[in-house]
Formats: structure tokens, C-alpha cells, sequence
């Protein structure tokens, strides 16, 4: 279905923030359906076509290269088991999907000025847009300072999603992002991956390798399908699944999108195990808390 988007509250002359072509910035994801607090940092350089998102403290590094081989590429270093192992993994770019630079916050084109909000101790600016696809309503807010005029990078200082499924009636999905330290400068020895790593594809399923090599693009995307939701559909053919009504279709559907977030935040860790989807990722906690079964493996 197509995708609709809803403008809100347009105010004066104001521009949409601007970043700035090139920044170094801290910051925190957090999930709170399963109590995740992820911390990254980003270096980011439009002009030299590419990024750099580091993932728990440098435990896992992604460096987004778009002037490599012929369409760009993604390396990542990360842990394997056993622990001790680390290994380099490449994901190439393609003509119709080149690799380009990953920005840690969203794109704000389509975003409008909603109000001015104490945040941090300082007065922000609240931009705002609503995305709906089928029966998902998701609710953006991006709280920014900048200095007076314009004339220089806004600073980013958080970043919201809420989710609402309009056929249950509820608000199903919420996490955010905190930033700090945001910097307009940045070396460029920090865009060049390690060197003795002979880089492998990433491990099947296919279709799971854009969410595993660029992990915050979900996060900061405002399109309300997302990888993770499109990788609803294998997982129901995998494990037979058939629901009897749309509203129960609807409901698995958020519960394994919140397991597929919190699988792949935990295995960039590097922790002495890892887990992965199985057939009860479609589970709620609640579900998952009276079996006593690990919802993952």
C-alpha cells in the first residue's frame, strides 16, 4: 500500500535543520519493549561519500564506503565465536541499491516545526511528521537546537518514534534516540576499515544482510515498513504461520518486529553467545514470561 504523509502544524519561516555535511556524534537507541540501551558513535562525510557507526563502544564497526569497488560497500568488523574471534564481512553495493553515506539522524524533509520545549536545559526546536501505511500511524519528533540566524549545523539532542496501529486501537511500538557530543569536525583516518581482514559475505539469509550491515537505518528512517517488518513474511513461511484474524496477524506482527530488534542489538555485543530468531519470536512477553521458554536461541 502505498505510503501516506501527513504534514503538522507549519509555523513562520523557519528552515528544517540542517546538519551539516560533515559531524561526529554520540549517542544511545533505546528499546524499552526489552529494556535495550544501545550506544554508537558516527562519523559522518557527505562529501568523501562516506560514514563510520561504531556499536557498543567499538564492539561491532561498520565503515559505509561509497567510493569502493563499483557501486560502494559496507565492511563490518565485528566479534564471532568463540569471543576472541573477530571477522571482517562485506555487503557490495549494486547499480539499483549503490552504497551510499549512513546519516545517525533522520532525513528531515517532509518534517514540520510543531513547538519550542525545554530539553537538556536549553530551549529546542520539536520537528514533526506522521507516516501511515495500512493500519501503521507512526509519529516522528526530532528536538534540535542551532544558534541564532541559522547560519551554522543544528544540534541534534533527541530522536522519537511512536508507533500506532489504528485496527487495534492502540500504540504498539516506541524507542529513541538520545544524542550528545555532536561535533562539525571529524578526521578522516577514522573512514579507512582495519587492514589484515580478508571480508566475507554475511551469513544467509539473504535477506537479512542490509539490516545487518547498517543496523540504524531502520532507526532513523520515517518509512513505517521497515526491514524488520518485511522480514515478517519469511518468518512466517519458515514456521507455517497462519493467524486466524487480521487484528491477531497484527499483533504477531509488532511482537516479532520487537524480537528482531532486540536479536540483532544483543549479537552486536560480542557476548560469549549469541541468539536468534525461532518459532516463538512471534510471542509477547507476557506470553513468553508464563511458558518460561527463552523466547530466542
Amino acid at each position: 500500500m502505498a505510503q501516506k504523509m501527513t504534514n503538522v502544524n507549519p509555523a513562520g519561516n523557519r528552515t528544517v535543520p540542517d546538519f551539516g555535511k560533515m559531524y561526529y556524534v554520540k549517542g544511545v537507541i533505546s528499546l524499552p519493549s526489552y529494556e535495550i540501551e544501545e550506544p554508537f558513535e558516527a562519523w559522518y562525510d557527505f562529501e568523501g561519500n562516506r560514514s563510520r557507526i561504531d556499536y557498543y563502544n567499538g564492539t561491532t564497526r561498520t565503515f559505509l564506503i561509497g567510493n569502493d569497488l563499483d557501486y560502494g560497500a559496507i565492511y563490518q568488523i565485528k566479534p564471532v565465536l568463540p569471543p576472541s574471534d573477530i571477522k571482517c564481512f562485506q555487503l557490495k553495493g549494486t547499480k539499483e541499491e549503490p552504497i551510499r553515506p549512513q546519516s545517525a539522524m533522520p532525513d528531515v524533509q517532509g518534517f514540520e516545526f510543531e513547538k519550542m520545549e525545554d530539553c537538556k536545559g536549553a530551549q529546542c526546536e520539536v520537528w514533526k511528521t506522521i507516516t501511515e501505511a495500512g493500519h501503521k500511524k507512526n509519529t516522528y519528533r526530532l528536538w534540535v537546537t542551532r544558534p541564532e540566524g541559522n547560519d551554522a549545523p543544528a544540534t541534534p539532542h533527541r530522536f522519537e518514534m511512536e508507533g500506532f496501529n489504528t485496527l487495534l486501537d492502540s500504540h504498539n511500538d516506541k524507542y529513541s534516540i538520545e544524542y550528545s557530543d555532536f561535533s562539525s569536525q571529524t578526521e578522516p583516518d577514522v573512514f579507512t576499515p582495519p587492514a589484515g581482514f580478508t571480508c566475507e559475505e554475511f551469513p544467509d539469509p539473504p535477506e537479512q544482510h542490509q539490516i545487518l550491515a547498517n543496523p540504524i537505518q531502520d532507526y532513523v528512517s520515517t518509512n513505517p515498513v521497515s526491514h524488520a517488518h518485511r522480514m515478517f513474511g519469511p518468518f512466517k513461511e519458515k514456521f507455517n504461520r497462519q493467524y486466524k484474524s487480521e487484528e491477531e496477524h497484527q499483533e504477531r506482527e509488532i511482537n516479532f518486529v520487537q524480537s528482531f530488534r532486540f536479536v540483532n542489538s544483543t549479537n552486536r555485543k560480542g557476548l560469549s553467545f549469541t541468539v536468534g530468531i525461532n518459532k516463538r519470536a512471534d510471542w509477547s512477553r507476557a506470553e513468553t514470561r508464563k511458558s518460561k521458554i527463552p523466547l530466542v536461541i
